[in-house]
């Protein structure tokens, strides 16, 4: 069995106190984290998942809302395998030496760096009944950002599956793309547009999130890093674009895969 579990569901300023946007994959014996923002040990504490049992941890991009809880994991001694595309991996470094100068040679044997090149799909380490394909999205001019595509191989009770993480981006024919036929897309919907709350030209809207899913062709849409506000009213924006199901999620909602 599988299990998605939104850890949290805002933006950088959530409707609750560290409700950044953060996944849980738990697959057989691996607890997949998805982001990992400064809430992060809370928001696991919360649905009694210790932080010795995370397995992999993925990167979407470096600002501060999806990565500054993560050097934290390093004190929490295990092999643990760390993915994300190379300038993203590069950042983290780069945070680490600024946090805990000199600390990851003391950790290296517990460490392995997965550097995923953007379009080509690889098995995740020790997990390879899933594999994750990159495509770089359009967030800020300055800040590589990318979403990420896990598919799951079909088993004796379950068949093949996908699920795609937008990360934090614009509305974006990469995200088109990589999720096409997907069964859930998780896209960042920052803004309301009937609430009269902005993207800042590097987020999306509902209604936006919406069309890149109908786009897509994918199943289910899953709406995420969500600025304050009823989430009714983000599933009726997007309603207007997509026809399949749309969910709100809220910091500690699970569900099954597939859907």
């Amino acid at each position: 069995m599988t299990e998605l579990i939104f850890l949290g569901a805002g933006a950088i300023m959530p409707d609750h106190p560290g409700d950044h946007t953060a996944l849980l994959i738990q697959h057989g014996p691996h607890r997949i984290l998805l982001d990992a923002g400064p809430a992060v040990m809370m928001q696991l504490d919360r649905i009694g998942v210790s932080p010795h049992q995370i397995t992999h941890i993925y990167f979407s991009h470096q600002h501060g809302d999806h990565i500054l809880g993560s050097p934290i994991f390093l004190f929490y001694h295990r092999m643990r395998y760390l993915m994300a595309a190379q300038p993203v991996l590069e950042a983290w470094f780069m945070l680490m030496e600024v946090v805990y100068p000199d600390y990851l040679p003391k950790v290296a044997d517990e460490l392995a760096f997965l550097f995923l090149e953007e379009g080509k799909s690889e098995p995740l380490p020790v997990a390879d009944d899933i594999s994750i394909t990159l495509a770089r999205t359009d967030h800020t001019p300055n800040i590589p950002a990318y979403a990420a595509r896990f598919d799951f191989a079909a088993t004796d009770t379950t068949p093949r599956f996908s699920i795609v993480y937008s990360g934090d981006t614009r509305p974006s024919q990469g995200v088109v793309d990589l999720a096409r036929g997907a069964d859930l897309l998780i896209h960042e919907a920052t803004a309301a547009e009937s609430l009269g709350q902005k993207t800042g030209g590097v987020h999306s809207t509902a209604r936006e999130a919406g069309r890149v899913a109908a786009q897509a062709g994918v199943k289910a849409l899953a709406l995420v890093h969500r600025l304050a506000g009823d989430p009714e009213i983000w599933r009726r924006e997007a309603e207007e674009s997509f026809e399949g199901r749309i969910l709100t999620p809220q910091a500690g909602d699970k569900i099954h895969l597939p859907l």
